[in-house]
């Protein structure tokens, strides 16, 4: 496990906290005694567990908040900045899935997924941004997936906003690297977790069988890849989108 000493102390907003990507992220961030700001939409149960086990659990702080409203957004930055005056990491970890084939796929699921994954990105970055501007060194960290790199059956929806979170996370990162703010993405592919077990089993092994080390990663080895983009190790990585998938989609 890498241990990143120039986050020690650092704050860290984290969305999309109560997931299980979500929730290995903020226990990385606890492992490296960051303060933490888990921001989630819906049970919390994990994070109030994590807070009460970890030996950093009071650095660890609670917000709920719907990443798809922007006055919900706005109403966080305010309470960030009396909280925190700065934050040095932003990692917009948000998403959903509505899978379903694009022939009967609704207006509302292809609308619900972007404003969650892609608008929320857009949210965070925006109404954070004089945040991130006060630390003098921050980064921010856009949790993409394969799904945005190549095709992905069933997924026009969720493909469209993580491949427009990739875009997004090259464009901003041009203009704020400058400035102070290293953005860069990192896009995991199957991975094991509460949302790839609503994923059919016969689509699992299928896509099993394609990945060259034939497992699905691990949460803590996404947190790890975001720990480290978000670190002085990765100081000269800027507007990049690291792929975490066993090899998958290799090119």
């Amino acid at each position: 496990m890498g241990f990143y000493s120039d986050l020690s102390g650092k704050h860290v907003v984290v969305t999309g906290a109560s997931g299980d990507i979500g929730l290995a992220v903020c226990r990385k961030y606890l492992d490296l005694s960051s303060r933490v700001f888990a921001i989630y939409n819906s049970s919390p149960g994990g994070l109030e567990k994590l807070a009460s086990e970890h030996e950093n659990g009071a650095l660890l702080s609670m917000e709920q908040c719907d990443v798809s409203d922007q006055g919900d957004v706005e109403r966080l930055a305010k309470k960030l900045e009396s909280e925190a005056g700065k934050v040095d990491v932003l990692v917009n970890n948000a998403g959903i899935c509505k899978d379903n084939l694009f022939s009967v796929m609704s207006y509302e699921d292809f609308d619900n997924v972007v404003k969650v994954n892609l608008y929320g990105t857009f949210n965070l970055c925006r109404s954070l941004l004089r945040l991130l501007r006060s630390s003098g060194q921050a980064s921010v960290v856009n949790v993409a997936s394969v799904s945005g790199v190549t095709s992905s059956f069933g997924q026009s929806n969720y493909s469209a906003a993580k491949a427009g979170v990739i875009g997004f996370t090259r464009t901003i990162a041009s203009e704020f690297a400058s400035k102070g703010i290293r953005i860069n993405a990192v896009a995991p592919g199957m991975i094991e977790s509460r949302m790839v077990k609503k994923v059919p089993r016969q689509i699992v092994r299928t896509i099993l069988d394609a990945i060259p080390v034939k497992r699905m990663g691990r949460v803590d080895e996404v947190a790890n890849i975001v720990a480290f983009l978000s670190s002085d190790s990765a100081s000269y990585i800027v507007g990049q989108t690291l792929v975490a998938d066993g090899g998958l989609v290799m090119r």
